[in-house]
């Protein structure tokens, strides 16, 4: 590996840990949360990507609530996914970006179908994975520095 690739690997590794420090300064517990606001709504449709975390949308409304990774595991499929659509849901959201809310929570006739361990799970899971890149960035450079012994 020449010194080139080795300084732009340590440069990626470098902007991956200011990322994940970044991340886990901006996250807060949800009790910590000062902005939570709670909307009644009818879901109206699922957003199920194939990776990643799931949203919905709510009738009448043009905004997009994020949910969980676990939410998407849960309820995205042919079978669970329409026993939502059309149920009259509260939800427990913050304001991250224009039209986009992330929510902490989602009651339906008093059952949880997602709670704030749920998100702060994904939120700490991805921060984790983004010192881990960064840790294994360093690690290949390390390694490819090493002096190779001829015998």
């Amino acid at each position: 590996m020449n010194k080139t690739a080795k300084i732009l690997l340590l440069l990626l590794a470098a902007f991956f840990l200011f990322i994940g420090i970044k991340s886990s300064q901006h996250s807060k517990a949800y009790a910590e949360l000062t902005d939570i606001q709670t909307i009644k709504g009818t879901i109206f449709q699922l957003h199920c990507p194939p990776k990643g975390a799931a949203s919905l949308s709510l009738t009448d409304s043009d905004l997009t609530y994020n949910l969980s990774v676990k939410f998407r595991t849960d309820y995205c499929d042919d079978k669970k996914s329409p026993v939502l659509l059309g149920k009259e849901v509260t939800l427990q959201s913050v304001q991250v970006n224009g039209k986009f809310y992330q929510v902490y929570q989602i009651e339906e006739n008093s059952r949880v179908i997602l709670s704030p361990k749920d998100v702060e799970a994904d939120q700490s899971s991805a921060t984790l994975g983004l010192f881990f890149l960064a840790f294994l960035l360093t690690a290949l450079v390390a390694y490819k520095s090493l002096p190779v012994s001829k015998k």
